[in-house]
């Protein structure tokens, strides 16, 4: 049952991230020429995730779950560089992109993405588990601090999908650092393979339910603020 409900997660994921690159791939002939980047951004981010689940449902499909991490990073190093991207695009039709910001924000999230994977691949309950952990949490905290000082100076949809952008990037990146926590705490003295499975079926919806808000809403707000700018 178990094994089914996974498989079935992964198959949300995959179709989720589908539809969204179609739906944004339709959306880039409607903005002007000057805006298109954004649904440019959105179609790759939700193409390399359908990519990466496709791969992850055959794996869970051949009993091999616990393979699928590498893919959830590989994906994650390719497409939260480019949220940030298209959070920019939005953030200057706002007039409220300071120098450098998105530098800064790409260089946090890249530290963000490769500790929580090294805290991930190292051992339940070890001491660089926990070092690994924070340093990607005190990335992400950092990523928060620069998107909450931004000050949207302009007016219109762009200003409100920035504001809302934000509580994405806020609330809605939180849900991964929670995810791995969840799993790792449940994996600590697992006493059986079940133990082990829910563990990671609970991680799999978390992450499923957080990469759909994070790359298929997301990209929907960040394109409605194109096209009404």
């Amino acid at each position: 049952m178990l094994a089914i409900a996974t498989v079935a997660m992964f198959i949300l994921g995959f179709v989720g991230m589908a539809a969204g690159t179609l739906y944004f791939l339709q959306e880039k002939s409607e903005l002007k020429a000057a805006h298109r980047s954004v649904a440019i951004y959105a179609s790759i981010i939700t193409f390399v995730a359908t990519i990466m689940y496709f791969m992850m449902m055959n794996l869970a499909t051949s009993g091999s779950v616990d393979q699928t991490m590498p893919l959830r990073y590989i994906d994650w190093i390719i497409t939260t560089p480019l949220l940030l991207l298209e959070f920019g695009v939005v953030a200057s039709l706002a007039g409220s992109v300071k120098k450098g910001l998105i530098a800064r924000l790409m260089v946090a999230d890249v530290i963000m993405i490769v500790t929580g994977f090294l805290g991930e691949i190292a051992s339940p309950g070890q001491l660089m588990t926990y070092v690994w952990f924070i340093i990607s949490v005190l990335a992400w905290i950092w990523i928060i601090v620069e998107v909450f000082g931004l000050k949207a100076s302009g007016k219109g949809y762009a200003v409100q999908a920035v504001n809302t952008m934000k509580w994405f990037v806020i609330i809605g990146w939180s849900i991964y650092p929670l995810g791995t926590a969840i799993q790792q705490f449940m994996s600590i003295g697992a006493a059986d393979d079940k133990s082990v499975m829910t563990a990671g079926l609970i991680a799999a919806i978390i992450y499923i339910i957080a990469d759909l808000t994070n790359k298929v809403v997301f990209g929907i707000v960040a394109v409605r603020a194109a096209k009404n700018s």
